[in-house]
């Protein structure tokens, strides 16, 4: 889930925006003390960090090999602080560790007020070098604690990311379902904008049962037990869909807290803020660094949010030698796509973005809106020897399309421009921005007559 994320962005907002408070107040009345008491931190074992660890005797079944999946390119020195943030579905009737049911990696660049998050799925088959074997990435936490791992399964779920994403985890936040409604709650809810409407007869309920959640399109502002619903239904997109939900919501409770409006309900609502930390939450991010790193965003401003979901588009949806499903990451794709995000957060001031889009990785489908046969067959032909992934291919709403369209729904509009450059379009004229897309897809073209002499 996305709870980690509203903790920690609750941790650091005071620092935002009481960071000359913190320093007059906090300090001299001791409630950095008494919430280092709350939040417990644990300790970090530096010789399990990725570089201590030499990738042992483990051979992965698949083409995930012991070798991180994205590794990236980067300079030595950073100034990006790596959060990763942990969901768990704990109930107390449930024994043993839990599963990590989202895992998120934020990343701050102090110095430039740049964001980025990172949300890898649960289903992502990763080596764990420390352990010699290879498995989905939401066991990890639960098997750092069954083999008793230096740190625990925090410290083993750390280790497993930096090795994949071939940057260091500094710190991790950890939160469950309670606590994420009592802190969407304490902040007075999010807004947020659905795309489509959401009815889920099946979603799950504490007690194994289900219950019928219904959400219309649009805006609406969200209560704790809305957002935790709307963040962990499946229905209509699957489990990348509500990665993205989940980053949406991120950002909602992000410029929730921002508001100054919110100020003096955070203020009055303190103790009830730190009873849920202490029930809710486990950390090793000291309170001390959350107040140094809110002070250099004050000062910064809020910079870019990049965003990214290693969904399909990234790797194989496959079975597992013992029947699991898993998604089997493609180590180039991962990589193109790290090495995009990283550099986004990492920019100095001042620097332009630059898009790195790798063509694989971005998902089309085609649809035939000619009434000639096969237009849509020619079309991907025509687009996948340039490189791009096409997904599927079918007919249109009507075969009398005069004009080609080009439909992003949600990737850089520079991408979306290069198909239509390569298919000698006209970008201010072909191009839409869509919603939602109802299927998996990333850009949906819709062929017109004007490119029929070009697929001949």
């Amino acid at each position: 889930m996305i709870y980690g994320l509203i903790v920690l962005t609750l941790a650091i907002i005071a620092g935002v925006y009481l960071h000359d408070w913190a320093q007059q107040r906090i300090v001299r009345s001791s409630i950095l003390a008494e919430l280092d008491k709350i939040v417990k931190p644990v300790e970090v074992n530096p010789a399990l960090r990725p570089e201590a660890i030499a990738s042992t005797g483990g051979q992965p079944e698949t083409s995930a090999a012991a070798e991180p999946a994205g590794r990236v390119d980067s300079p030595a020195q950073r100034p990006v602080v790596n959060i990763l943030l942990l969901g768990t579905d704990e109930r107390p009737d449930e024994y043993g560790p839990p599963r990590t049911d989202t895992i998120i990696l934020v990343s701050f660049n102090p110095n430039t007020g740049a964001v980025g998050m990172l949300s890898l799925p649960r289903d992502l088959w990763v080596p764990i070098p420390a352990l010699g074997i290879t498995t989905k990435i939401n066991t990890t936490y639960m098997l750092g604690e069954l083999h008793n791992y230096p740190g625990g399964g925090a410290q083993l779920i750390k280790d497993t990311v930096s090795s994949f994403v071939g940057r260091p985890v500094d710190y991790y936040v950890r939160v469950n379902f309670d606590g994420f409604r009592q802190i969407i709650d304490l902040i007075g809810g999010v807004t947020v904008e659905v795309p489509y409407t959401i009815h889920d007869e099946e979603y799950p309920t504490p007690d194994y049962g289900v219950e019928t959640f219904h959400l219309d399109a649009g805006v609406h502002r969200l209560d704790g037990e809305t957002a935790l619903k709307y963040v962990r239904t499946r229905h209509g997109d699957s489990d990348y869909g509500r990665a993205r939900r989940q980053q949406d919501v991120i950002r909602a409770a992000v410029k929730q807290v921002l508001d100054a409006g919110t100020l003096p309900q955070l203020l009055a609502r303190a103790p009830q803020l730190l009873m849920t930390m202490q029930n809710s939450v486990q950390t090793d991010l000291p309170i001390q660094l959350a107040i140094e790193l809110a002070g250099r965003l004050q000062e910064q401003g809020q910079g870019n949010i990049e965003q990214l979901v290693l969904d399909n588009r990234y790797g194989e949806e496959t079975f597992s030698s013992e029947g699991a499903w898993i998604l089997l990451p493609d180590r180039a794709r991962v990589r193109t796509a790290l090495n995009a995000f990283f550099a986004a957060v990492d920019a100095p001031p001042g620097a332009e973005k630059t898009a790195v889009t790798n063509p694989a990785s971005v998902r089309i489908e085609i649809l035939n809106g000619t009434s000639q046969p096969e237009a849509a067959e020619r079309a991907a032909q025509f687009l996948q020897k340039q490189g791009w992934q096409i997904t599927s291919i079918g007919q249109a709403d009507r075969s009398d399309y005069l004009q080609t369209i080009v439909i992003n729904y949600g990737v850089a509009d520079s991408v979306a421009a290069m198909v239509s450059s390569q298919l000698n379009l006209d970008a201010d004229q072909a191009q839409i921005n869509g919603l939602a897309a109802s299927a998996p897809v990333d850009i949906r073209i819709v062929v017109g007559r004007d490119v029929l002499a070009l697929l001949q």
